[in-house]
């Protein structure tokens, strides 16, 4: 599937334990795409896509991603500071990427680095990777005590590390 035709109106894109629907909204302006998140009246989430722009893909794809990285932001940050509380661990400071190989990373700075892409995943992955990286706040490594710390907050770890490894693929497309 080529990548700009992910981003088509009428698309419909996973988005945490639900999906979301592109919808594209003709108006007069040629320079620029305004994007907004819309509930229909039978409960279908929409993302509006407002423009004049004509036959440039490459330019609602952008406008897409812009909106799902601010989205990922916002829905990873509050993940971090719940469970960051829960798991008493101090976070310095958040960044949203898209890394090619990496969904989380925890620096010694207490910096943590999330792709984008991984509010398109189920909840409970999401909630998996963002303890995964603040388990690294008390060890920074893969030891058993690091395991022990995601155990704690996660008992079901395992199968979400699984499914990350069967599912992760599917993601890498948008």
């Amino acid at each position: 599937m080529e990548q700009d035709s992910v981003y088509e109106d009428g698309a419909r894109l996973p988005l945490g334990d639900g999906e979301i629907f592109l919808r594209r909204i003709k108006n007069r302006d040629e320079k620029h795409i305004r994007i907004y998140k819309k509930r229909t009246e039978n409960g279908r989430v929409l993302l509006c896509m407002v423009s004049g722009i004509e036959n440039n893909g490459e330019a609602y794809r952008m406008a897409v991603k812009k909106w799902l990285r601010e989205y990922a932001r916002e829905e990873l940050g509050k993940k971090v500071r719940l469970f960051a509380d829960r798991m008493q661990v101090k976070v310095n400071r958040i960044a949203i990427k898209e890394q090619k190989t990496r969904w989380g990373s925890c620096s010694l700075k207490g910096n943590l680095n999330f792709n984008w892409k991984l509010v398109l995943m189920p909840e409970r992955i999401q909630n998996y990777v963002v303890v995964h990286e603040l388990a690294h706040r008390k060890q920074m490594n893969h030891s058993s005590e690091f395991w022990n710390e995601v155990f704690l907050e996660l008992p079901d770890y395992s199968a979400c590390r699984k499914w990350l490894r069967e599912h992760e693929r599917e993601y890498l497309k948008y």
